[in-house]
This record gives C-alpha cells, structure tokens and sequence, in this order.
C-alpha cells in the first residue's frame, strides 16, 4: 500500500474535540483527501496538564478500516503524558480497496482516571488525490552565440504527500552536451525532494561550436516514485563568429618603390555561423606612410565566404631601401582579425638609370681623353 502523510492537504477548519480540562488530544491536519488503498497516517499530540498514564483507543471507524496507534516504534496502548514534552504519537489508517466515494470518520480517544479527550478526524475518499510533480523554469529560453554555454535554473517541484529520489535526464539536438543535475550537488544524478518541497536543479548546455543559427529544444525529465515530469527548454543560436584576415595566397610581403604606392590585395573569410556586418579596415603603418583601402567598410560577408579588399600602401618620400611592417587589422562588432604585412622598400629605377647614364658619361669622357692626349 501507498503511504500519504497528512500534511498533504489542510481543509482550514478545526476537528471537534470533547475534551476534559487538562486532557487534550490533538492533529495538525484533522481532515485530508485519500485514495481507496492507501494508509495514512497521522500525527497526535496527547497533553496533560500532569504527568500521568493515558490509555489510548480509536473508538470510531468504517467497517472494513485497519487503525494503529503508534510511538517509539512500537503498536501502542497508551502513553504518559504530560504539558512540558508530549508524547510523539501516530495514527496509521489503512483505507480499503474497496472504499466508497465520500467523507468517513475516525475518532481517537485518550482517558485517564476522571475523564477523556476525543478526536474526530475526516476522511474525504476520492479517484485521485496523490498529487504531481512538475519542472518550472522562469527563464525556459536562453540566447546566445554558438560557443556560449548556456544555463537553466529549474524548480523540481513535489506535489505529492511522500518523499521522492527522481533520476534526473537532460538531452538536446546530436552533438550537444546537456547536463541536469541538482543545485546543491554538482555531481549528483538525482535528486531527492520531499513531499510537498522543491527543489533546485540546474540544465548546463554546450552547443557545438560550429552550429548553425537557429532554435534548438532541450528536453528535461525527472523520474521516480512512479512519478514523472517533463519540460522543454530552447537555445537560440545568434551564431558563431569568427574571421580570418590574409591575402589571397596567403603571402604577407609586398614590394614598394621609394617615392611611389604598391596595391596589396586582402581577403576577409567569415569563419563562423552569422553573418560579419560592418567589417571596417585600418592599419598601423610607419611614420609618414600612408594606407587606404577599398572598400574601408565592408558592408556584409556571409558565413563560409570571402570579400577581397584592395589596401595601397604609399611609404614616406623619405623611407630609405629596406623591410618595414605594416599591421592591417579588420573588425566587426563582435570579432577581429590582424595580419602584419612586410612591405619591402626598393630604390627607384629613375636613380638607377642615372647612376648608368653617368657612368656611361665617364667612361666616354675618358675615351676621348684617351683619344686626344694618349699619344702625346
């Protein structure tokens, strides 16, 4: 048989009790919902205003019911009662298969030489009255980016009259790792909750980094006492984001003339799940150079694909032959990338066909002093 604690249900009237002064007998819940084949028990509290023997009965019961009093583990006649520490006493009331629909009574007597105290308590016999378990979450949809992990808060919540150990399982689309455990115990599996109590559970879940944006289920399920309760969550993937910057060959040098500006191609690769808005260029050249780019706002690049930029680079008037950095750096709202481009500086092939040109010019002047003076 299933055991209901009376605490399950409390109809906001007291029981009547015939009491003798000094003598009481009483219960917190004197009136509860039963289902036919259920035992419930009570909890008395037997007060004297003296110490002293009290004998204790059940004189009133439906035909067919089981009563027993109980304290310290034992079936029990009676207790010795007094008014400073009463006496823990239960009532146990086996309530037949066959019960009819309907409000029946069981009366608890206490005497003692003198006098007695009686307890009349109801029992409202229905279909259904065990009561249900239930996960609540205030927040049950969660937002975010695909390398986010994402964390519920629920409530387990017992409805019924008895104690619960509920297996706690948690699942969510093929890849994704999904974790229900109780708040208080990060390694527990289950979770144990009293009879009308709550308690605390926690849903961690680890969407594959690569997942596409979109809206995804999360199911969450506690199991036990012949009870079961199931919610559902949601992630929202925004997207990953992500990006590459490089060149088109993935080479990072350039060539530059001194007094002139070389093109240097770039590439933008969105490697993440959302689109890349508003990706604006800039770079952090030498003293003097300058560095534009077309476009300098690349308006979109769409997951999985490339925008190529054209960057020129213009060095100083005065950058002397040699290797010199220049970092690139594009940025959207949500991620960046750089890349340092090594740009060579070479001397200008007008001074190069100048310094030909002279000594061409020397070498002639010194064959025609040749010609003029050498046999003299």
């Amino acid at each position: 048989m299933v055991v209901v604690a009376v605490t399950a249900m409390m109809m906001g009237w007291s029981a009547p009790v015939a009491a003798q002064a000094g003598l009481q007998v009483t219960t917190p819940y004197p009136a509860v919902a039963v289902e036919a084949g259920e035992t419930v028990t009570f909890d008395l509290q037997v007060v004297s205003d003296t110490p002293q023997p009290v004998s204790l009965r059940v004189t009133e019961a439906p035909e067919g019911w089981t009563t027993r009093l109980r304290g310290g583990g034992f079936v029990i006649d009676g207790v010795t009662a007094d008014s400073q520490e009463p006496p823990e006493v239960q009532l146990e009331v086996d309530v037949p298969d066959d019960a009819g629909a309907g409000t029946h009574q069981v009366t608890v007597t206490a005497s003692r030489p003198g006098g007695t105290s009686s307890l009349t308590l109801q029992l409202r016999v229905a279909e259904e009255v065990a009561g249900s378990v239930e996960l609540v979450s205030e927040f049950p949809m969660l937002r975010g980016a695909a390398d986010a992990t994402f964390t519920f808060d629920l409530d387990l919540v017992n409805n019924t009259p008895e104690e619960i150990a509920f297996q706690l399982d948690a699942a969510g689309p093929e890849g994704w790792s999904v974790e229900a455990r109780p708040t208080s115990e990060q390694q527990a599996a289950t979770a144990t909750v009293g009879g009308g109590e709550t308690a605390g559970i926690q849903v961690e879940v680890d969407p594959p980094d690569d997942v596409t944006a979109d809206t995804y289920p999360i199911q969450v399920r506690a199991s036990g006492g012949g009870q079961e309760a199931v919610t559902e969550l949601q992630v929202e993937i925004t997207g990953s984001y992500a990006m590459t910057l490089t060149t088109p060959d993935e080479r990072l040098n350039a060539e530059v003339t001194s007094g002139g500006s070389s093109q240097v191609a770039l590439v933008i690769r969105n490697d993440g799940s959302a689109p890349l808005q508003g990706v604006e260029l800039s770079a952090d050249p030498p003293a003097d150079w300058e560095v534009t780019f077309e476009p300098q706002v690349v308006e979109q690049v769409p997951p999985g694909e490339s925008v190529r930029v054209m960057a020129t680079i213009t060095p100083s008037g005065e950058a002397i032959a040699g290797d010199y950095m220049v970092s690139v750096d594009a940025s959207a709202e949500q991620t960046s990338s750089s890349v340092d481009l090594r740009v060579t500086v070479q001397t200008s092939r007008l001074w190069g066909l100048l310094g030909i040109l002279l000594i061409i010019l020397a070498l002639g002047g010194l064959a025609w002093v040749f010609r003029r003076y050498g046999r003299r």
